[in-house]
Order: structure tokens, then sequence, then C-alpha cells
């Protein structure tokens, strides 16, 4: 994506400017051996997760899914965000990450917006899945731009905060907390001099409706991930951990290609962030849109990126 900012200016907006002042390579890096930070806390072993979107191209088929599902606990994590079910019964998820040594503690499950028609008894059957399963989150994790809701109409969020709301009523029906998951398009959206992403908060009930704020998007979009995370740790229940290349990745004609990168070794200053939401529970997982781009030429790119993600998990302290 386009970037018309400095790398420092772009840091101080994104991470604060207690940070960016401060920020080097190394400062900013945050891994090697040590994962940055200095301090005392550190990403709980049973919270070590990564979102299997990151995976997707290694999972075309129930074969693939069980080999990755594995892999990723034979590289040390412990829990896996969902996106699909793979064509799988609940009982066969369940006995592939058992063999794994993993849980599926939460999924990209919908319902999406704007539903259609009768939408609650397809989201019911799905909320019963995932409960069966042993989630304990699901959410909501993109929308399209269209016509009738486009992101750039404030009237768009107050519709979604709305959708969410009941979404989430339903959700705790099956003993499961529903949460919404950014992209940059809530963060570049602005409607008197607030972001989109401030309607939803303001407008959603938090007894049903929590967030998973992903660190790169709200980084992409504007915002500012210490700022939101210091005032409200509470209303986020987990992080999806991708990081920033430094400046912009281009490719061998110039053209602009995505910035996302490995957790650690981008522009992301991943353990103030976390340190300004420690005060309450957090799941992290690692996530990365198209590993491929940071390991050219890997026929294993995205186990790659889950080994990476991995360490950096293990060696952070904030």
């Amino acid at each position: 994506m386009e970037q018309n900012v400095s790398r420092r200016g772009f840091i101080g907006a994104a991470i604060g400017t207690g940070a960016a002042a401060a920020m080097t390579p190394t400062v900013a890096l945050g891994q090697g051996g040590g994962g940055g930070g200095g301090g005392n806390s550190r990403v709980p072993r049973n919270r070590r997760g990564i979102q299997l979107y990151t995976l997707r191209r290694l999972t075309p088929n129930a074969a693939g899914a069980r080999n990755v599902l594995r892999a990723l606990g034979r590289m040390g994590y412990t829990e896996v965000e969902k996106f699909t079910t793979y064509g799988w019964t609940v009982e066969e998820f369940r006995r592939a990450l058992r063999r794994a040594g993993l849980r599926c503690i939460s999924g990209h499950d919908g319902p999406g917006f704007p539903a259609s028609g009768d939408w609650e008894p397809g989201y019911r059957e799905t909320l019963e899945y995932a409960r069966a399963l042993g989630q304990r989150y699901t959410g909501l994790a993109w929308f399209p731009d269209t016509p009738a809701f486009p992101y750039a109409s404030e009237a768009t969020w107050h519709a979604l905060a709305q959708h969410l709301n009941r979404a989430g009523r339903i959700a705790r029906e099956y003993g499961l907390q529903f949460f919404y998951h950014n992209h940059d398009f809530e963060f570049s959206n602005r409607f008197g001099g607030r972001h989109a992403y401030d309607i939803l908060l303001d407008e959603t009930d938090r007894d049903f409706v929590k967030f998973q704020l992903d660190l790169f998007w709200i980084t992409e979009g504007g915002g500012n991930g210490v700022e939101y995370l210091s005032e409200h740790p509470d209303w986020y229940v987990s992080y999806h951990v991708k990081d920033h290349v430094w400046g912009d990745r281009r490719a061998a004609d110039g053209s602009d290609l995505p910035d996302w990168e490995d957790a650690g070794p981008g522009m992301l200053d991943f353990p103030d962030l976390f340190d300004a939401g420690d005060r309450t529970d957090k799941h992290y997982f690692i996530e990365h849109d198209d590993p491929q781009l940071s390991h050219p030429g890997d026929p294993e790119a995205e186990l790659t990126t889950a080994r990476v993600g991995i360490r950096y998990l293990e060696n952070v302290r904030w």
C-alpha cells in the first residue's frame, strides 16, 4: 500500500511519541534473542497462537491441514485461530487438534455484514460448531465496501455497530465471547474528527462485543495502538501480531507491494503495544497475509513465517 510519510513520521503516528523518540533499528527489531523491551512480562506459553489463514496455501485439503497442525504443535504453538473448518466434522477437527497438541480458542466465524435474509439460523449452526470445538471466542473479521454500505459513509458504521450487538447477544447464548477484528479502513475513514472505529467502540455493548486488535492494520490506517490499548485494555481479547516492513516494500520494477512482515524484523514496537494492554489477559495470534513476500522462493514460506513468529512470542519481553 502506498505510504506518504517518512519512516519516523509513520512510527510516531502509529506507535506513540515515547516509543518513536527512542526508535532505532536495534530497539524496534526487538528480537534476536531477547525480544526487546527488557521487562519481566512475557507471552504465556498457553497464549502463543497463530491465525490459520497465514497457512492457507499449505492446507488445500484435509491432509494438508493435518500436516500443518502437527508442524505448528512441534514448533511450540499451543493455540490456533480458525478461519475455516476444512470440511471436517467437529470430532474430526478436535481429533486433529488433539494429535497436534493444540486447541482452537478462537475463530473468524461471522456473521457477515450486511446480513441478508434470515441469517440467524445459519449463524447459530456456526456457533454450535464453535462451542463443540472448544472455542471461547468468535468474531467478525471483515466486511466488503459496497454501494449500499460504503466505508466512507458514517451510516454504515452505525448500522454495523447494531449488527455486532445482535451477533454478540446470540454468541453469548452459546457461551462464546464475540469480537470484531479491524483492518485499516476503520481508521482511515473519519467522521467529525474521529475514526470510524470509535463509532463501534461507542455504540456496541461491552458485555456482548469485544475487539481483536490487528496491530499492523491499525497502524496502516493511521490509528495509535498504544493509545487505544492504554485507554481500555479490557475491551480487547486478543491481538493479531503482524509486523510492518521498514519503509515500503517494492517489486523489482518499482511497483508497490503490501508491507506485511514476519513478527519481529519489522518496524512495529510490539513490546510497547503489549505493555499498553497488559492489565488484562490477551491471546497472541501470529498472522501474515502473504508469507511468500517475506520469504521469496521458499516453497514452505508459511512454515518459515510460523517459526519466526513462535520464536518471537517466546522471546519478547516488556
